[in-house]
């Protein structure tokens, strides 16, 4: 990853110094028009294609006006300013932002003299050059000479056909300066051979702030994104002996202190020399000029037509001097930083999917489990069901049989027989409408009428549909009602199923005692409101403590109703809750193994809201 952001950060880096090479190309190659020293007459020609160059560029505030200087010129100023006003070249004193360069041009002076006095060759040979250079100096294309230290180690070019070199920067002006050859066709000696490779000089003040406000924010822009949205922080400083001037910076609050290295950081101009140390990294590595090979392994010459970039090179007053510099710092202090920090935020991240992965299983096992138990739970449900739809089937087939084959021939006998099977019959439906009954509740398809009833009615009711079974069990039943308890609004059939099904749980699970009691009274319920309470005790086989929160889910029954080989579908209980819940209340129970259970049902009074349907 830190590998990945270097590179990434070298190439924009290296893209941005580039872009602003090609800024400068345009200028420097429409000013390039004259290989001869100008004379006053052609000084029109610069005046021209400086014109054109604003009209083209981009930015044309970079420039306001450029200068000509002609050493060995006779007029009492050598020196000409072309006016913006007239467009016309005109004779100036020399600037004191432009002293710097005259004095390093005059530096240069001896290094081109003895350049003049070492060529002892024809220049007719040549064509329009004025001859080859001395040994000492080499061509633009293949590295500068720099002069000794009376040159004030400066790079010395020699122009030739293509125009892609002998342009410089003093940058601390900063300024562009060329020298402009004159033509040398001539064999009049060494003397004028010398004055051929002395050169006039054009000079191109630029404009630091057009450079602050526009270019170097435009080229930020393009190759590192928006400033808000960017991860680094990008400055162009100048270093001077111990101080450290920032030129731009991409943020007002950028600072670089003292021993601090920038994650990059390249000179601007001349060859690329990355200012990290001398161990190759991704970022010096894409900054190092890397022949074309056109992806086939070899290198392609430069396509006809297509302008390449000049190289500027910087004019300096002493090898240790150091120009502009293009630096890369990341928001987060440094590379290093934020690729700790990103790593640590990845390390987050995929602990949190991890830890949603685990909950994920976690839940999906859960899920299973229930799936399966509930399974387990309706297969019981089947099995239970097919017994007790057994039981009354089979009564009701064999007193017919008997009746059909004439064993039964009195009619106290037959009137028996019709008993039975009606009874049968009665528990026969009396199932199979539960079983719908709960299945339309289930599935919210059931719609209840609620009406004002009396609780002792509703409860006169219950046990009167209920009688048979209690007679048959000889269970004894007392009954506790509070006089004058308001009315409730339920559904009174539905509310009686209810009922019915909490009587019958109190005989069937009743145990030896052979006793239930039914209660109704007025009472406060926690939220200290007016609530009807109807209780249904017994002192039975009673139900464990793990086991109460499983008793109203349905097909549930307790293990110890089964090894009891007590009958019924685990539907009664789950049945009365939701036909209490959807009439506003809720019903509740309180058990001990062996000592019993109390089931409550809790309505409000009429008048107050009734509680949500917790389903």
């Amino acid at each position: 990853m830190a590998q990945q952001m270097l590179t990434s950060l070298g190439g924009s880096v290296a893209n941005m110094r580039k872009g602003l090479e090609t800024e400068l190309t345009s200028l420097c190659r429409d000013l390039q028009i004259h290989k001869s020293a100008p004379r006053e007459a052609s000084l029109q020609e610069y005046a021209n294609a400086f014109e054109q160059w604003r009209r083209e560029a981009v930015h044309p505030s970079l420039v306001s006006t450029i200068y000509i200087w002609q050493p060995e010129a006779i007029h009492s100023s050598n020196l000409f300013r072309l006016d913006s006003h007239t467009g016309k070249f005109v004779h100036a004193d020399w600037p004191s932002d432009l002293a710097r360069i005259r004095l390093q041009i005059q530096q240069m002076t001896p290094a081109f003299d003895r350049a003049a006095a070492e060529i002892d060759h024809d220049p007719s040979d040549h064509g329009p050059n004025f001859g080859p250079p001395p040994p000492e100096f080499k061509h633009p294309k293949h590295g500068a000479f720099h002069g000794d230290n009376s040159a004030g180690g400066i790079p010395l070019y020699f122009l030739d056909d293509d125009f892609s070199s002998g342009w410089m920067i003093e940058q601390n002006v900063p300024a562009l300066v060329h020298p402009i050859f004159s033509s040398g066709n001539n064999n009049n000696g060494a003397k004028n051979r010398q004055q051929s490779v002395r050169p006039a000089w054009i000079l191109v003040p630029l404009n630091t702030e057009t450079l602050r406000d526009h270019i170097f924010p435009e080229l930020v822009q393009r190759y590192f994104g928006s400033e808000a949205l960017s991860a680094y922080e990008i400055a162009v400083i100048q270093q001077k002996e111990t101080n450290r001037f920032v030129i731009y910076s991409s943020d007002p609050a950028f600072s670089l202190p003292a021993g601090i290295v920038p994650d990059a950081a390249v000179n601007l101009f001349g060859r690329p020399i990355p200012i990290l140390g001398s161990t190759p990294t991704p970022v010096q590595v894409a900054l190092q000029p890397q022949p074309n090979t056109g992806g086939r392994g070899v290198v392609s010459q430069p396509q006809p037509g297509r302008e390449q970039p000049f190289r500027i090179e910087p004019i300096s007053d002493s090898p240790q001097e150091r120009g502009w510099e293009l630096i890369a710092k990341h928001r987060k202090g440094s590379l290093d930083a934020a690729v700790a920090s990103l790593y640590h935020r990845n390390l987050a991240f995929n602990f949190c999917v991890l830890l949603v992965l685990a909950a994920t299983m976690a839940v999906i096992g859960l899920n299973s489990r229930r799936a399966s138990r509930l399974a387990q739970l309706q297969m019981d449900f089947v099995a239970s069901v097919s017994h007790e739809l057994r039981t009354p089937l089979t009564g009701i087939v064999s007193a017919a049989q008997n009746i059909a084959d004439g064993i039964v021939d009195d009619k106290v006998r037959v009137r028996r027989y019709g008993t039975a099977i009606l009874s049968q019959a009665e528990q026969l439906t009396e199932l199979v409408e539960q079983i719908l009954l709960f299945s339309a509740s289930d599935k919210a398809r059931h719609r209840y009428h609620l009406q004002a009833v009396s609780v002792e009615k509703l409860i006169e009711c219950a046990l009167s549909n209920t009688a048979s079974l209690i007679r048959a069990s000889a269970v004894t039943v007392e009954r506790q009602v509070q006089p004058g308890l308001p009315w409730v609004m339920v559904d009174f059939n539905a509310f009686s199923q209810c009922l019915q099904n909490l009587i019958v749980n109190a005989v069937k699970y009743g145990g030896e005692q052979r006793w239930l009691a039914i209660s109704a009274a007025q009472k406060d319920s926690l939220e200290h409101k007016k609530e009807i309470v109807i209780a249904v005790h017994d002192h039975g086989i009673g139900i464990e403590k793990h086991e109460l929160k499983h008793i109203f889910e349905p097909f549930y029954r307790a293990p110890i109703a089964t090894a009891a080989q007590i009958h019924g579908t685990g539907l009664g209980l789950p049945l009365a809750k939701n036909i209490v819940e959807a009439m506003g209340g809720r019903l509740t129970v309180e058990s001990e193994p062996r000592k019993g259970s109390t089931f409550t049902i809790h309505l409000p009074e009429p008048g107050m809201e009734p509680q949500a349907d917790p389903a």
